[in-house]
């Protein structure tokens, strides 16, 4: 393993002095002079058509500049892959909370009151809320229209289902037949919400110059840059994604919510218009995961061989797809687990409903998957007398195995990863009374696409590394900062990072997502710093006449190998140039990778028999992965996902009344877990040099964020012999089910 001065050093994160402080700019700190202000009218049905809009008293309000409804932007329709939302709806409206009217006024009390006074006559119509109902063949057709979609892959006949992927190996009827025990189960989750702390929000200017600057709260700029320029027709060279920090995504943020209404309203006031939401409307209208209904069936033999998996996973994709960045989610393959399973039979669905719409947050699939996956494992192993750990190893694929969902991993450490666990947590140690132990284990790959670094030299000695990224909080700038900080040996303190707007970069980039960010971004920096290093070289050789060949980095200077007492500090050179010395790299990689992570987690919660109260006790992670480029990173992409898992499991889930509307939104109803909800967690990581690029990584982002339901369901279920099947696993959902036994 090569040592490193930097890399794989907990490195304090460049940007929290800024954070901790206030200093940082997001996206709802911006603001101009002149700024008016965005509200939007919201429909109170989940579907029905609009016949008649009165906007006339909403007009005459003192402090209104402007109203537009539909018919202002008719057939103006945006999305990431498939164009099917309405800047404003012009016909119909398909979910509680679509977007109707905007006004735009003076401040955002004003704005509020006026889109009051705005009266919209409907005729309401079917809704869906149930995405299986929505399947049925008599379902009411949400999108009539969908093939004329920008983006949309044809359907061969009408239909509410989008998107969705089937698999299948072996026979899946031989499987069954196989087998001595057969269990069918049924799975749901939630509708939940990432749960990041800044809502949606942007600001929109068109500027002397003719350029539109945007300022807007999304990881995934570039994209939305593009859109915004295809949705009005504009050059893209005249838009402008100015650089804020992200108050969180998780994906949520990663389509321009918003952007092309904020810059119709712009454009026609002459002014500055922000909006933002509020988090009814978060709650309500935003981007969120995938509520699902999965059927597991599987068969087992007596001796504990799983014999045939099937499911059927039908997904509320919400009124609209233009939110997801891909047409189908390929982790919700995952449900079969890490197991080597001859006959396999899946099919998945994402259903057009009059819901909120969905997006492909953290792990998209993963955590759907291996509630329901992992919950039938420990099922099965129950039905044939197995310890659950000891059912998982008598199952698990082994290095050289294909894997169940078809891909070809190299070097498969999940047994490893599953021994390890039990041994870090104590799994055979006796557990207290009422007290029950839980476990799951998932894996969790990496896409690559493309990453743009330029690092450069200043006269005053500092480095300055540019690139295109958001940062939502992923810790990638700290990344690229430890990079140069290895391969020029200075110290991080002269280190600046500074992001590009999307005029300046001129570099489409689809973000941070996919846990690519690391894999990328590292080895972009590190071909960035080898031509900066290149470059510095050969300057001081010529500078000096030194033999470029020998020619060292240490401590911020070049030094002469061949005679160590002749040295040059970097910012002289750039000094003597008369402008920064760089290297750039644009990096450019497969969606595909060769690896997959495993990650094993054991839960202990304890179970009061009379209340149902649930305490978790002791939470064990492990978590498999390539190089580790920065410990404290690491760590707390582990913890945050975990902490992030815990709290959809046990407490989160916004819930649909009769009429189609969020009966939960708002953070007094809908909890997101405190200090105080988190057990105390023990993390190993199982490193090794199976990783991209010249550090050898893979990604981390996601792979913790869908272990905990699953475990803690099974750590329930040990401890008072009864399982839920619908997240979250709240105490009063464990006592009524207690007490209907």
């Amino acid at each position: 393993m090569t040592t490193n001065k930097v890399i794989g050093q907990p490195i304090p994160r460049v940007d929290g002095p800024e954070k901790i402080t206030g200093e940082a700019f997001y996206g709802l700190d911006a603001k101009l002079p002149g700024m008016l202000w965005m509200k939007v009218l919201r429909s109170p049905f989940p579907h029905a058509r609009i016949k008649n809009i009165d906007t006339s008293a909403a007009e005459s309000m003192a402090g209104v500049s402007l109203v537009l409804t539909g018919e202002d932007l008719k057939g103006k329709l945006t999305g990431n892959v498939i164009k099917d939302q309405p800047l404003l709806c012009w016909d119909e409206v398909r979910l509680v909370g679509d977007c109707v009217a905007a006004v735009v006024a003076v401040d955002e009390d004003t704005a509020q009151e006026a889109v009051a006074l705005i009266d919209v006559e409907y005729e309401e119509l079917p809704a869906i809320i149930d995405p299986e109902e929505a399947h049925q063949n008599d379902a009411p057709i949400l999108h009539p229209d969908y093939n004329n979609y920008v983006g949309a892959p044809p359907m061969d006949a009408p239909g509410n289902r989008y998107a969705g992927l089937s698999h299948e190996r072996g026979d899946i009827q031989k499987g069954f037949g196989e087998a001595d025990i057969v269990i069918e189960n049924t799975y749901k989750t939630p509708l939940t919400h990432p749960g990041y702390l800044e809502p949606h929000g942007c600001l929109v200017y068109i500027d002397d110059e003719g350029i539109v600057q945007v300022w807007n709260n999304n990881d995934t700029p570039n994209g939305a840059h593009q859109e915004l320029a295809r949705v009005f027709d504009l050059d893209p060279d005249n838009i402008n994604f100015n650089v804020n920090y992200v108050g969180g995504s998780f994906g949520g943020k990663s389509s321009g919510v918003m952007v092309g209404l904020t810059y119709a309203a712009a454009e026609k006031t002459g002014m500055p218009v922000k909006w933002s939401s509020d988090y009814d409307e978060e709650f309500q209208n935003m981007t969120m995961r995938h509520p699902a209904i999965m059927r597991v069936k599987a068969g087992v033999k007596n001796d504990g061989t799983i014999t045939a998996w099937e499911s059927e996973i039908h997904l509320a994709g919400g009124a609209y797809a233009g939110y997801a960045p891909l047409p189908a989610m390929t982790g919700i393959l995952t449900i079969v687990g890490p197991y080597d399973i001859e006959h396999i039979r899946v099919n998945s669905h994402q259903m057009y409903t009059n819901t909120s719409p969905c997006t492909f947050v953290r792990s998209p699939g993963h955590p759907q998957a291996h509630f329901a996956g992992e919950s039938h494992m420990d099922v099965l192993a129950k039905a044939v007398g197995m310890d659950p750990l000891e059912f998982r190893l008598h199952n698990i694929v082994k290095d050289g195995d294909e894997y169940p969902t078809g891909e070809g991993w190299q070097n498969v450490r999940a047994e490893e990863a599953l021994r390890q666990a039990a041994e870090s947590a104590g799994y055979y140690k006796e557990k207290g009374e009422n007290v029950g132990r839980g476990i799951a284990i998932g894996s969790h790959s990496q896409i690559g696409a493309t990453a743009h670094v330029v690092m450069k030299v200043l006269n005053t000695g500092r480095v300055e590394i540019n690139h295109p990224l958001f940062d939502g909080g992923v810790g990638t700038a700290t990344i690229l900062a430890q990079i140069a900080a290895e391969e020029l040996d200075i110290p991080t303190e002269l280190i600046d990072i500074v992001p590009w707007s999307t005029r300046e970069g001129k570099t489409p980039d689809m973000g941070v997502g996919g846990s690519r960010g690391a894999r990328v971004y590292s080895e972009a920096g590190f071909g960035a710093s080898q031509e900066l290093k290149g470059n510095l070289k050969r300057l001081a050789a010529e500078f000096n006449g030194w033999d470029e060949d020998q020619i060292i980095f240490e401590d911020a200077h070049l030094v002469n190998g061949a005679n160590t007492a002749e040295k040059i500090s970097l910012g002289d050179i750039a000094d003597r140039v008369g402008e920064p010395v760089s290297g750039r790299t644009d990096e450019e990689q497969g969606f595909d990778s060769p690896w997959t992570g495993f990650g094993v987690h054991i839960v202990d919660v304890s179970v009061d028999p009379e209340t149902a109260e649930t305490t978790v006790l002791n939470y064990t992670a492990v978590q498999e992965t390539g190089r580790i480029l920065n410990t404290l990173g690491w760590q707390g992409q582990v913890e945050g996902g975990i902490i992030q898992s815990i709290g959809s499991a046990m407490m989160e889930g916004l819930f649909f009344d009769e009429s189609g509307r969020v009966s939960n939104p708002s953070f007094a109803d809908m909890k997101l877990p405190t200090s105080r909800d988190i057990p105390p967690l023990q993390t190993v990581a199982l490193e090794s040099d199976d990783g991209h690029g010249h550090y050898k990584v893979r990604g981390i982002g996601e792979h913790t964020n869908a272990m905990a339901a699953p475990a803690i369901a099974n750590a329930i279920a040990d401890a008072v012999d009864a399982r839920l099947y619908s997240m979250p696993l709240t105490s009063e959902n464990l006592y009524n089910t207690l007490n209907t036994k």
